[in-house]
């Protein structure tokens, strides 16, 4: 008898402290800890990409060219048209000194010297207008070469080859996997479980409940009309490539009576 209401016991104790467990914990869900769509800045046709879904990436890295020849040729004809003008500012300086000389010798008058000046100013300021266009050539150049922001992995891709891209069409997203964040929003009641700062265990149900340690790296300090509740965002560590965005996760709260 005494063995029975014993056993009762510890199976009523057992079920509370899963109960009282489980009102600790808040549900979230996992997303990259930073993610990107990448549009084009120029129009053009494709005629490189070199990544695909899946594929990681490294910084700086260029996934698309737009238009690799016309763009090439438009810098070629930029520099010789520099060139060019660089050229004749040369004859023009020279033909200035030489006026300089013969004005001293009055071998011309103060009308031709005035006229070598202006030509040569001309050409000193065609010289700047034709540098500006070499970096016009240059930066459209760069705009045709979509560069990846950061280290990550390709989420999508929406490009082919030979396609025609209008500017700010979106060619690629790109995520960074190598910390997630768990982003949850807390009532006005559960708010003072979390601190910014603290460590809180992260329970992944698809990952077999592994639980993980992450870090409470945002906690909003005002509440935003329209949200269910102050957004709270905890960030972990993911080396192992394991967590996947959009997977759920229990994240455990500290209790209301152990509060420090």
């Amino acid at each position: 008898m005494h063995r029975s209401i014993n056993v009762c016991l510890l199976l009523l104790l057992a079920f509370l402290a899963f109960t009282t467990r489980a009102n600790d914990y808040i549900i979230g869900q996992l997303i990259p800890l930073r993610s990107v769509t990448l549009s084009s800045e120029t129009t053009g046709v494709v005629d490189k990409f070199t990544k695909d879904v899946g594929d990681e990436v490294n910084q700086g890295e260029v996934l698309v060219n737009l238009s690799i020849i016309d763009n090439g040729l438009s810098v070629s004809l930029a520099k010789a048209q520099l060139a060019l003008s660089l050229s004749d500012l040369e004859t023009q300086d020279k033909q200035l000194i030489r006026y300089k000389k013969l004005y001293k010798s009055a071998g011309i008058s103060n009308s031709e010297l005035d006229e070598q000046l202006r030509l040569k100013n001309a050409s000193q300021a065609q010289v700047e207008v034709d540098k500006i266009k070499l970096l016009i050539a240059k930066r459209q150049q760069q705009k045709s070469q979509l560069s990846a922001p950061f280290s990550g992995v390709v989420l999508s891709r929406s490009v082919e080859l030979g396609q025609f891209i209008p500017a700010g069409q979106p060619l690629y997203s790109l995520v960074d996997m190598t910390k997630i964040k768990v982003r949850f929003h807390l009532l006005e009641s559960d708010i003072i479980t979390v601190s910014k700062g603290d460590r809180v265990n992260v329970v992944i149900p698809a990952l077999n409940d592994d639980v993980v340690v992450g870090l409470v790296a945002i906690l909003a300090p005002a509440f935003v009309s329209g949200d269910p509740g102050f957004l709270v965002e905890v960030i972990i560590d993911n080396d192992a490539m394991l967590l996947k965005p959009g997977l759920q996760a229990r994240v455990e709260l500290r209790s209301k009576g152990n509060q420090q």
